[in-house]
């Protein structure tokens, strides 16, 4: 099937999908407007308890889906989030009792914490994982602390009263519009270049920033995101309750409810947290009402079990996914090219044609060294690349190949010098150097494994410099996707493609950076003789149409003999033969250190 052909058959699909679902994917939303009139009722009720009661689902509903945009978005658990909760009902009502406006109080609320959320993100995303967790869970003690310490603007262990007023009503609608916007900021991230970047770092960090994507403003920017939507909870509870002191604010005892609520439902679903929500605080006022001395230890062992036999959220359990009337809300959010862009994928890949001039150097490494401990792992490495060329780096297996790349792409920081089209790469990030032109596949696969085919290519696509918005790269990734054989799998989840079928594509998301220099890291080890012919051609293509440089790491030698210029040979981590195929597989060393076995067994 040529790349045409998968083009008119996706578009086929796509356009009965479309069809065939548009009465379905309305229901979720025609549910949310009917759960919205209602919400909207209940203050018409005349019942103070009821619409307090509701008023605290908003809120915890706030503060759980906040939280999910770092956690589920981006995968770090914080558990100090309800902290910024506290400092915003804090910042509240300091204002309110100094005169400030209501509205302008809320302003001052979110913009105290967005900045307290920004300066902790310096130190706190130095850390990962458990270390993460416990150094954001720190932080509810030490505003505790502070909380009773600070008694000139606190008022300590009294707390702070606001004006005695009756606002339950304006709270509740408040609160009301509040849930209602964060959830429609939840579907406007899911879709958009900063969400497919929070996910991308929730993948794997490195990897993202190979493809392009500065990890630390995203993470900065949804820690203070998720930190102001937090802090008008807090605003918005405190207005409503006229009182509030350091326990109730950043007590332990409340404080990790929000994010078990969306962990039970399933944190990173669009649904997750409010079904969380919803039934956690259902069992939650049960429990207070019918078992208030072992009411807490009943609610933790009832998220013990769900963690246990349902892992990933009550949404993702097997439960709910068999029952139709519930499956809709399991389902993971995915972008698609649409109809119109999957038609745009052709026999010309999306890349810029370049002309390569073989004077001229492209990548230059000067005594490249990189240093494991004791170990030398890349050894004052000399080699030159010239335009247009099709590199062979061979070597035995801990020779330093997959090093020197790391080297190159700035996985690992080599010293030496490394110029790559006339740029020094001294100090820059691994996002700067793939907008210099370097892209590059993995040894061992890398793909973003929760996300499809189509959007591990698009956000390669989209972040690359001057890149297309999300949309127009979605319908390049098509174009990729065809290219190295794909093209029937763009809606699939990477993680469930066979390892030849990663390795297909990453090379098809390091070409949609649009490269100068692509770095192959064993793609053929696996295939087939028909396969591999293919996966020469694509190389032959790539450097012969598109006029991209490429290094290829790989052990088969009779795929190398079929393209390769030249080889370059490492031993121990140094160059020990550099010279055209036919000269190098005469050298005694090279035989020695890597070609001999291989050399015996293909003929060579």
């Amino acid at each position: 099937m040529t790349r045409h052909d998968v083009s008119l058959a996706t578009t086929a699909l796509a356009a009965d999908a479309r069809a065939a679902t548009p009465a379905r994917s309305l229901l979720p939303w025609l549910g949310g407007a009917v759960l919205i009139g209602l919400l909207l009722l209940v203050p018409k009720l005349g019942v103070p308890y009821a619409t307090s009661l509701v008023f605290t689902l908003l809120v915890s509903f706030i503060l759980a889906q906040s939280w999910d945009w770092i956690g589920g978005l981006a995968g770090y658990v914080n558990l100090g989030h309800f902290a910024w909760y506290g400092v915003g009902a804090y910042a509240f009502a300091i204002s309110l009792n100094a005169g400030v406006p209501v509205p302008l109080c809320f302003v001052v609320a979110m913009a105290v914490v967005a900045l307290a959320a920004a300066i902790l993100s310096f130190p706190l995303f130095r850390l990962k994982g458990d270390y993460f967790a416990f150094a954001t869970l720190a932080i509810l003690p030490l505003a505790e602390l502070l909380a009773f310490n600070l008694s000139k603007l606190t008022g300590g262990a009294d707390g702070i009263v606001l004006p005695p007023d009756y606002v339950l009503l304006q709270a509740f609608y408040t609160a009301l519009g509040l849930a209602i916007a964060t959830f429609a900021l939840t579907i406007a991230l899911s879709r958009s270049r900063f969400g497919y970047a929070l996910k991308s770092i929730r993948n794997d960090e490195q990897a993202a920033e190979v493809v392009g994507i500065r990890i630390f403003p995203a993470k900065l920017g949804v820690m203070v995101l998720s930190g102001a939507i937090a802090a008008l909870g807090g605003a918005v509870h405190a207005w409503q309750l006229s009182y509030i002191d350091p326990p109730t604010v950043f007590g332990l005892s409340v404080a990790l409810v929000p994010v078990a609520m969306a962990l039970f439902g399933g944190s990173g679903l669009l649904w997750g947290p409010m079904i969380g929500v919803a039934l956690l605080f259902t069992v939650q006022q049960f429990l207070l009402v019918n078992m208030s001395i072992l009411h807490a230890t009943v609610y933790g062992l009832i998220i013990l079990l769900i963690g246990r036999f349902m892992p990933g959220g009550l949404l993702r359990s097997r439960l709910t996914k068999a029952i139709p009337a519930l499956r809709f809300l399991s389902r993971e959010q995915h972008l698609a090219p649409t109809g119109a862009a999957v038609a745009a994928g052709n026999e010309r890949l999306p890349m810029p044609i370049r002309v390569p001039d073989p004077s001229c150097e492209l990548l230059v490494c000067r005594k490249l060294t990189k240093a494991f401990g004791g170990n030398i792992a890349v050894n004052a490495v000399d080699i030159v690349v010239r335009q247009g060329e099709v590199v062979g780096l061979v070597g035995a297996n801990g020779s330093g190949k997959t090093t020197l790349f790391n080297c190159i792409s700035k996985v690992y920081e080599p010293t030496g010098e490394l110029i790559v089209d006339g740029r020094n790469l001294a100090g820059l990030r691994r996002d700067e150097v793939a907008a210099v032109g370097v892209g590059r596949s993995f040894q061992n696969p890398r793909p973003f494994g929760d996300l499809t085919v189509a959007e591990n290519i698009a956000i390669a696509a989209t972040f690359r410099r001057n890149g297309p918005a999300l949309p127009d790269a979605l319908a390049e990734a098509t174009a990729y996707a065809a290219f190295v054989g794909l093209g029937d799998r763009l809606g699939e989840r990477a993680d469930s493609l066979s390892l030849q079928e990663k390795k297909s594509l990453e090379l098809a998301r390091a070409l949609a950076l649009h490269p100068k220099l692509l770095l192959v890291d064993e793609v053929a080890s696996g295939l087939t003789p028909a396969e591999i012919r293919r996966f020469v051609g694509h190389i032959r293509e790539i450097r012969d149409v598109y006029g991209i440089t490429v290094i290829w790491v790989e052990h088969i030698f009779s795929a190398l003999a079929q393209v390769v210029d030249r080889l370059i040979v490492l031993e121990q981590g140094q160059v020990i033969a550099d010279a055209p195929l036919a000269e190098a597989v005469k050298d005694e060393r090279v035989l020695a250190a890597y070609l001999g076995q291989a050399a015996t067994k293909e003929g060579h």
